[in-house]
């Protein structure tokens, strides 16, 4: 077995007598080095224990010190402190994984009895320290393994989604989607249900993650508008849809991200008539050729809450012109940013505001039926003296106004690459527009 060996770094050029002493009642050889070399970049004490002698005032070389010590803790080792007078030392900073003890050093039967408790420890050190380096390995390959799996998740459940939407004569899509993580909890969907219609579904499961994801999949094939039997088929209302998908979701029971908020609707691509439906989702936005706003409110409670939902049907007659947006309550954060994140720090919510700082478009609204406290007439309200939604402020509904959807989700996706890229809190954001063409 090797001889054990001490390091002594002297940040002061007198020694302690009673260091000379403790050294030779150990069984160790012993080196010295000045502080200026031991932090010299490459340089690391070959010892089983590190002895580090101070002045009687530390302070002007606290930075030196500090860099030692984290040199040292980079591959632990036992190390005492000490004042060359012998006085007590004033605590000074260290890496918590680092093991230092200080000693005044005017007893060198007491020294050398910590000089050899520490010699005693070296193997204990060695072998944390090769569990630590082993965790640390291991750690890094599970979160690489995890990442895959993250990765390879997202790319399930995007082909799960339209890789392009389609079009139906003068109807056609417009789509902006954007997750938050490599998955995301909120769907879409768009798909033919016979040769005159078409059914759209846009959902947003609670939570986050991998859980909401796995929900979205569970959605996608639960939405089923069309049932079939004895050869035949019908087209389900959508409530219909948005009930069975609330018994389905009961039915199995999730412990993880049971809720969804979801609209559905069927359009027929003859007449151009729109019938929807929605459980807890905002309200969709209908646009005329005119460039006129209104709100598709109906009533509807978020989806696997109870059983027995009923869910109220709107219809619409659609025009040459005419675009209606669904989407999920991730738009919030990206129209409104500082009222969803107020747990911003306020630099950055001062970059928000002058990014969301824009002109006041005059617009008009209208609201479908009268629901004054909805979430989503609040939204579309003109801003005005008691305007309680901060949404109304924003120039994305007087860009959809004025210039029409397409230039309204081009300016919703750049906002939200800009949010994430200063640190808000955002949410998975999907918006899908309808377009009848003019």
């Amino acid at each position: 077995m090797a001889q054990p060996h001490i390091q002594v770094i002297l940040a002061d050029e007198t020694i302690p007598d009673s260091l000379h002493s403790a050294l030779q009642r150990t069984a160790a050889t012993a080196a010295f080095w000045p502080l200026s070399e031991a932090v010299r970049p490459g340089r690391t004490p070959p010892a089983d224990v590190v002895v580090v002698v101070v002045p009687d005032d530390p302070t002007e070389l606290a930075g030196p010190l500090r860099r030692l010590f984290d040199r040292l803790a980079e591959s632990p080792r036992a190390t005492i402190v000490l004042r060359a007078s012998g006085a007590a030392l004033p605590s000074l900073s260290f890496p918590p994984t680092l093991p230092v003890t200080f000693f005044s050093g005017h007893n060198d039967h007491e020294l050398s009895g910590r000089l050899n408790a520490m010699l005693a420890m070296r193997p204990c050190l060695e072998s944390l320290q090769r569990d630590a380096v082993a965790h640390r390995r291991n750690g890094e390959t599970i979160a690489k393994r995890y990442a895959n799996q993250l990765r390879l998740a997202s790319q399930v459940q995007r082909e799960f989604l339209p890789e392009e939407l389609p079009r139906f004569g003068a109807a056609s899509f417009d789509l902006v989607f954007r997750p938050v993580d490599y998955v995301s909890g909120d769907i879409y969907d768009v798909h033919r249900l016979d040769e005159t219609h078409v059914g759209i579904a846009l959902a947003d499961a609670t939570g986050h993650g991998i859980p909401a994801a796995l929900l979205t999949v569970y959605i996608k094939r639960a939405l089923r508008g069309k049932e079939i039997e004895n050869g035949s088929y019908r087209i389900l209302s959508p409530d219909e849809v948005l009930a069975r998908l609330n018994d389905d979701i009961l039915d199995a029971r999730l412990t993880e991200c049971p809720f969804v908020a979801a609209v559905y609707a069927v359009l027929n691509i003859e007449t151009y008539e729109l019938t929807l439906a929605r459980g807890g989702a905002p309200f969709p936005i209908h646009r005329s050729g005119a460039g006129e706003l209104c709100i598709l409110a109906s009533q509807g409670t978020i989806v696997g809450v109870s059983p027995g939902m009923r869910c109220e049907v709107r219809t619409l007659q659609l025009r040459p012109g005419d675009s209606v947006l669904f989407y999920s309550d991730g738009l919030e954060r990206i129209v409104a940013p500082e009222s969803a994140a107020r747990d911003v720090p306020p630099q950055v919510r001062r970059a928000a505001r002058q990014l969301a700082r824009a002109r006041r478009a005059a617009y008009r609204v209208r609201s479908v039926t009268e629901e004054p406290d909805s979430a989503a007439t609040a939204l579309l309200e003109p801003p005005g003296p008691a305007a309680a939604s901060p949404v109304a402020n924003s120039s994305w509904l007087g860009t959809l106004q004025t210039e029409g959807p397409t230039a309204a989700l081009a300016q919703i996706a750049g906002r939200q690459r800009a949010l994430r890229r200063m640190g808000y809190p955002l949410d998975d954001l999907t918006v899908l527009c309808l377009n009848i063409d003019a």
